[in-house]
């Protein structure tokens, strides 16, 4: 079959199907993953393909830019005092779930805690994305992002000394070139605001997402990942009011948001291509059944502790809130990803890690109510409005 007619079918079914199953309350990564492992397995598709890793790269750097820029600093320093709390005990928790898996599965100790972070890492792109569909309040929402966004924060930077550990002299390149990254970013911007952005209307998106992928191909060549990059582009946009806190923001924000949206599910459909279900054994089943046993009723109660003493006003969403930080699924696959391919981890594992990121990411949607149609329909939403 033609590649053009392979590109078409990919095309159509990775943007529709999902669509259609999301009235069965699937989410549509989930789907997606489903759709790349059963075309890998049965029709030998895209297993190499630069075109799909282009439309991934781009999928996840987006994803991880808006993460970046719904970062709102002066909302971060109004609730400093009870996020930091949260995330020491986060930090905590990472670092002794590090050591168990240390001892348990006879990994290093770094290898041990970037796996850690794959199962203790709430996924902020993936949860923004998805708390619209729930029943929710404001409050609720805004805790849930608060506190993802604080967890992601946390693991990203645990996750970049993890990967450069390994030598000083790679931390310290590496280091310096994050630096450098941080001080040339606002440069740029104002650059584009000042001498671009006046000549070009409209191009304020695609040049986030230009510097996004620029960021997150630059952290790649460092050997950390994708997402470091886009998120600190995103971050660092997210300070400059004509990207965020002007009439036009709105359309930005949304513009980015659906374009990673259009583009993330050929993310996680090339990390269903790269699942080979001959390698899924007994094992690996067991170790996601472990994975799920032991490190989801330690996720679930690490919020109900953090809300009980930190957060009492919100002690009655607990229920709410802490499914709501379940899902893992980009930041599992990026980790799974990571261990695969940098360090050859046992696959019994990876594919233990993959099977608890998707039964995870399912579990507000089997318990959480969902939102009426009107509330995130874009097509209700219109109507309502006019």
């Amino acid at each position: 079959m033609a590649d053009e007619i392979k590109y078409f079918i990919l095309i159509i079914c990775v943007l529709l199907i999902p669509k259609f199953l999301l009235r069965l309350r699937i989410p549509a990564g989930i789907t997606a993953i489903a759709l790349g492992i059963l075309t890998s397995h049965f029709l030998g598709w895209f297993s190499s393909s630069p075109t799909l890793e282009v439309l991934a790269t781009l999928g996840v750097t987006s994803l991880f830019l808006f993460a970046g820029l719904e970062i709102d600093l002066y909302e971060l320093k109004k609730d400093a005092p009870t996020l930091i709390k949260h995330v020491v005990i986060s930090v905590v928790i990472i670092f002794v779930c590090a050591y168990g898996l240390h001892w348990a599965l006879d990994l290093n100790y770094r290898v041990a805690t970037i796996l850690s972070l794959g199962l203790t890492t709430p996924s902020t792109g993936f949860i923004l994305n998805s708390i619209s569909g729930f029943k929710l309040t404001e409050q609720q929402k805004y805790w849930i992002r608060s506190k993802a966004i604080a967890k992601e924060v946390l693991a990203l930077v645990i996750l970049f000394f993890s990967l450069q550990s390994e030598s000083i002299g790679q931390l310290s390149i590496s280091l310096g070139v994050i630096v450098m990254m941080i001080l040339v970013l606002p440069l740029a911007f104002q650059f584009f605001i000042k001498i671009i952005a006046p000549y070009a209307p409209d191009s304020e998106v695609t040049f986030m997402i230009l510097m996004a992928f620029i960021c997150g191909v630059v952290t790649m060549k460092l050997g950390a990942y994708y997402l470091i990059g886009a998120f600190i582009a995103g971050v660092i946009a997210a300070q400059f009011r004509h990207f965020i806190k002007t009439d036009d923001s709105e359309k930005m924000l949304y513009s980015i948001s659906f374009f990673a949206g259009l583009l993330i599910p050929f993310y996680f459909f090339k990390a269903g291509v790269k699942i080979d279900l001959s390698a899924v054994s007994i094992n690996s089943l067991l170790y996601g059944l472990w994975f799920l046993a032991i490190f989801v009723p330690i996720r679930y109660l690490n919020v109900f502790v953090s809300l009980r003493f930190f957060l009492n006003e919100c002690w009655g969403s607990r229920y709410q809130i802490s499914l709501s930080l379940m899902p893992t699924l980009i930041f599992g696959l990026v980790i799974a990803s990571i261990l695969r391919n940098q360090f050859m981890v046992d696959m019994d594992i990876i594919n233990g890690l993959i099977l608890y990121t998707i039964v995870a990411s399912i579990i507000p949607s089997i318990f959480l109510k969902g939102a009426p149609r009107e509330l995130y329909d874009p097509r209700f939403v219109a109507k309502r409005r006019s």
